[in-house]
């Protein structure tokens, strides 16, 4: 080969790859840094990923580098020039004190690897279910020419109402915290409240409002209360309150409040679950079942939903303190031996808890498969689980979720039968 020709080559191939690029990555903030966390506390952060070369830039993974970190969503490819976003949520370790996790996303570019994070310090929790101790703020007021002095006056009226057994604290200390808090005004207010009356040893927060009336007379006043040991705020709105009576109409209302905690608590719970469980039954009905497998609790063979494709399916989601749940199992058990072409799964949700369940299901001979997730799998739930048992999925033949409902009545049971029964002879039929 000639020395010209040899030239002509190198020439041709140092162009060749000049003209091919080569993609490059920077982070916006690789490390995030979370302030101050309660342990279990959640933070979502979405890492700003810009491709600064000139060729497309591939994520081809994305790993954890803890059981902390959950990747929710990854962009899969970023062109010249422009950015994406990587969301991933964190969740604070039990243990208090600084915490740096990572997570590690694999390019295409030349360093290969690049190290995401989380930075945090996580507080004592000082707060104990023994205490009472109630900080309230001063009330924001609007739509009155003298709020400011109003809003001091219900304050004060309040805080020496309240009842003898829930001492008042100073919440200048709290104001304080709450300020700074980089979740303050990106997260509800009740949620960052809560998260620094556990840090401060304090129960009861409590929160109010006091506008104008909407019915043109008096005063609409609406108070929240925070309670650390909660994770729903409760409270109440009172409506046309003449404003000389508005000082003892509040401070009457918290009391009200205090003292019927625990039914007004498990209300909010109830009325909480109904709106997820209305929420998740809009996401699954009429779509395909979301993967689920796990093992079978007592013969440890894998059990996957897509086994029982051909077959209509029912899904019993239970738990061992469940009152309802093996009611429910009993009439399971009794339609499956009736009606051998409809298929039952039971999926317990105590994870972790496998000796309790096999004692809860010991001696019921049940002829169906019981499945128990594991600690590394119990994410395939949450698509499925509302958050309380029993819980009922009906999924098609041909592997559509047909019917989600929580709760138990042997009136559903009826409506339950007759959509199998239906599947199962329309399946034969065809």
């Amino acid at each position: 080969m000639t020395l010209l020709k040899r030239f002509s080559i190198l020439v041709f191939a140092v162009f060749a790859l000049s003209c091919s690029g080569e993609p490059q990555l920077s982070v916006d903030q690789a490390i995030y840094k979370t302030g101050e966390l309660v342990p279990r506390e959640k933070r979502v952060h979405w890492f700003k990923l810009t491709n600064n070369g000139d060729a497309e830039l591939i994520v081809e993974n994305v790993r954890p580098l803890c059981d902390c970190i959950e990747i929710d969503s990854v962009p899969k490819a970023i062109a010249p020039g422009a950015t994406d976003s990587l969301k991933a949520t964190y969740t604070a370790p039990d243990s208090a004190g600084p915490d740096n996790s990572y997570l590690m996303i694999r390019t295409n570019t030349k360093q290969k690897d690049t190290k995401l994070g989380f930075q945090a310090e996580v507080m004592p929790v000082k707060l104990t279910a023994a205490d009472s101790s109630v900080v309230v703020f001063p009330f924001q007021v609007s739509g009155m020419p003298d709020g400011q002095k109003f809003s001091l006056d219900i304050f004060q009226y309040i805080v020496e109402h309240l009842p003898k057994r829930f001492p008042a604290k100073n919440p200048n200390e709290m104001t304080k915290h709450l300020g700074e808090d980089p979740a303050f005004e990106v997260e509800p207010l009740h949620d960052v409240a809560r998260k620094w009356a556990n840090i401060l040893g304090i129960r009861f927060v409590v929160l109010g409002d006091v506008r104008p009336s909407a019915t043109g007379k008096g005063l609409d006043i609406s108070i929240m209360l925070v309670d650390g040991t909660f994770r729903l705020p409760v409270g109440k709105r009172i409506v046309g309150v003449p404003k000389e009576a508005a000082f003892a109409s509040a401070a009457d209302t918290l009391s009200s409040i205090l003292t019927n905690l625990f039914s007004l608590e498990k209300q909010a719970f109830i009325a909480d679950l109904q709106r997820q469980w209305g929420e998740q039954r809009k996401k699954m009905i009429g779509k395909p079942a979301p993967p689920l497998e796990a093992e079978e609790i007592l013969t440890g063979k894998k059990i996957d939903v897509a086994d029982f494709a051909g077959k209509p399916l029912i899904i019993q989601f239970f738990s061992s303190d469940c009152e309802h749940c093996e009611g429910e199992m009993d009439w399971l058990a009794n339609l499956v031996r009736e009606h051998p072409d409809i298929a039952a799964l039971g999926v317990s949700v105590d994870i972790g808890e496998i000796d309790s369940v096999r004692n809860f299901i010991k001696g019921k001979e049940l002829p169906y498969p019981i499945i128990l997730p594991t600690k590394e799998n119990e994410k395939q739930l949450d698509p499925y689980y509302g958050g309380a048992t029993p819980q009922t999925v009906i999924i098609s033949p041909e592997g559509i979720v047909a019917e989600y409902f929580m709760g138990f009545s042997t009136q559903t049971l009826g409506q339950f039968e007759k959509i199998l029964i239906g599947m199962a002879e329309k399946k034969n039929n065809k």
